[in-house]
């Protein structure tokens, strides 16, 4: 898949809503995913246009009922075509932790 990024995604939330809020979202926008839901949890990978898709994920996470008692965590890379390319984000409190 050239050009595209590779996401490793995980939230974890007491908010069952939330978790089928996620898993609509992946479904409705990005073609290519695949996401494991439980009670509490749902994780899974997903591929965007060479780096992490910023934007669309914070306007997921506005939309969340417990937005500031969830925690994400997404590792996004691409390394192919000479574009080497890393992040490491977590979302925890509200707030992104991010790693470049």
């Amino acid at each position: 898949m050239a050009n595209y990024a590779t996401n490793l995604f995980l939230a974890k939330t007491k908010c069952k809503k939330d978790i089928e809020r996620i898993n609509d979202f992946f479904i409705e926008n990005f073609f290519d995913c695949d996401m494991e839901m439980a009670e509490d949890y749902i994780q899974g990978e997903f591929y965007s246009k060479w780096t992490y898709p910023e934007g669309m994920i914070d306007r997921l996470i506005e939309s969340l009922e417990m937005r500031n008692d969830i925690y994400i965590r997404v590792l996004s890379y691409n390394f192919e075509g000479g574009d080497e390319y890393a992040e490491f984000r977590i979302f925890s409190n509200g707030m992104w932790n991010i790693k470049r």
